[in-house]
């Protein structure tokens, strides 16, 4: 049985919003604001569309032929002032929630499609053919996308380079996941699950090594394990400003140059004038160097033992600390012009709460994550007495409903 629904909205999630006949919200993939759809919808409120009846305004064809079955995008079908809409929207509603005002000049930096530097994708050698791409969507499946249009060229060379060596690195019908990230013309592989046993997979890592002209290759047996490395030609160095890093193995980068480029801008012209500066979770130093450059005193710090050793290699002021159960606090932030927040998604409760104690006059936030931004935000405003200058909405993560964040509170 099919509901015919009028989408008015679409989510945080980016999927689109309407209401059944009891008033019940939907959520519906795939659709945007206007359109008209006959639609499956579950007991949990989730739409699958049998037809779009009436198109939106807003709807156009999108650009890669593997969209709506590939899981890898969810937005290809908005046009592009709508989208952009969208996700500045997206960003302004989370603050709005938390009773924030905002400046009247938002910035926004929307990064082109093909600048994905860094991927991860799922490969299987079937009897078919050697699969590497991304999960269907709500599916087991692989869906092979070798003319996926977010990667760099560079990225896609290392994919196809890489696809005959799975069937023995993996084992036939064996899935594995493949990170391929490059930067500064090096590139590596991370590979997550189990080498096939024999001295096949051995040779083919070593073949692989060679074809696809790579730093490294490394292993985990699961996600969110730490890669170690298998083979390695030479060290996978990363330049951030005058810092050049040696990178651990899978070491988080920002997923496109042109992303980091616009972040680092936004941070290091929001220190300008500044002579101490704290970078807390700095991770591999992506604006730690940048900031460095001007002269600056800067203290870096995270809670990744790799990437701190990888910073103090390259002449950092880096430690380890874990910023969630020990914040700067007190003494520490006394002094400093300028603080620096890049966390994880789940934000920077506890040193927030502590800055907004503090004397410092001025703190950059970049989040991943517009609601713990917004959370935090609130904090440094309502507590801290800090007033929100600049707002920046970064948009990196293509044809997706993830946004960044770069913002300036500054203390009179």
């Amino acid at each position: 049985m099919t509901d015919t629904l009028t989408i008015t909205d679409i989510g945080a999630g980016g999927d689109g919003v309407a209401h059944d006949a009891s008033g019940r919200a939907v959520f519906v993939p795939l659709t945007v604001s206007g359109d008209v759809v006959s639609a499956e919808v579950d007991k949990d409120g989730r739409g699958r569309v049998v037809e779009v009846l009436e198109p939106s305004p807003h709807r156009v064809t999108p650009p890669c032929r593997h969209f709506g079955i590939c899981g890898g995008c969810s937005l290809q079908h908005i046009d592009a002032p709508f989208y952009r809409g969208f996700k500045k929207d997206h960003v302004l509603a989370a603050m709005v929630r938390e009773g924030l005002a905002v400046p009247d000049d938002i910035g926004a930096v929307f990064i082109p499609d093909g600048t994905r530097r860094r991927a991860n994708f799922a490969a299987m050698a079937t009897k078919n053919g050697t699969v590497i791409g991304f999960h269907e969507r709500r599916s087991a499946n692989l869906r092979d996308v070798p003319d996926c249009l977010l990667i760099t060229e560079e990225v896609r060379g290392v994919m196809e380079r890489f696809r005959p060596f799975v069937a023995d690195i993996a084992g036939m019908g064996k899935k594995m996941d493949v990170l391929i990230q490059c930067a500064d013309g090096a590139c590596e592989i991370g590979l997550t699950g189990k080498i096939a046993p024999g001295w096949e997979a051995q040779q083919a890592l070593s073949d692989a090594m060679r074809a696809c002209n790579l730093a490294r290759i490394s292993l985990r047996a699961r996600d969110y394990e730490a890669y170690e490395t298998l083979l390695e030609a030479r060290p996978f160095y990363k330049r951030f400003g005058g810092l050049s890093v040696t990178l651990a193995p899978g070491a988080f980068l920002q997923p496109s140059a042109e992303g980091e480029a616009a972040l680092s801008r936004f941070v290091v012209d929001g220190a300008a004038g500044a002579t101490r500066v704290a970078d807390l979770f700095c991770g591999n130093g992506t604006f730690t160097g940048p900031l460095m450059e001007g002269g600056r005193d800067v203290i870096a710090a995270d809670f990744a033992p790799d990437a701190i050793a990888g910073l103090r290699r390259a002449g950092a002021n880096a430690s380890v600390r874990n910023l969630f159960k020990e914040p700067f606090a007190g003494a520490e932030l006394a002094g400093l012009d300028c603080v620096v927040l890049d966390p994880p998604r789940a934000g920077a409760a506890a040193q927030v709460a502590e800055l907004a104690y503090s004397s410092v006059p001025r703190i950059i936030y970049v989040s991943c994550n517009p609601q713990s931004f917004a959370r935090d935000a609130a904090v440094l405003v309502k507590e801290g007495g800090y007033a929100l200058k600049k707002l920046t909405v970064v948009d990196q993560f293509i044809w997706s409903p993830h946004t960044e964040v770069a913002a300036l509170f500054t203390r009179d």
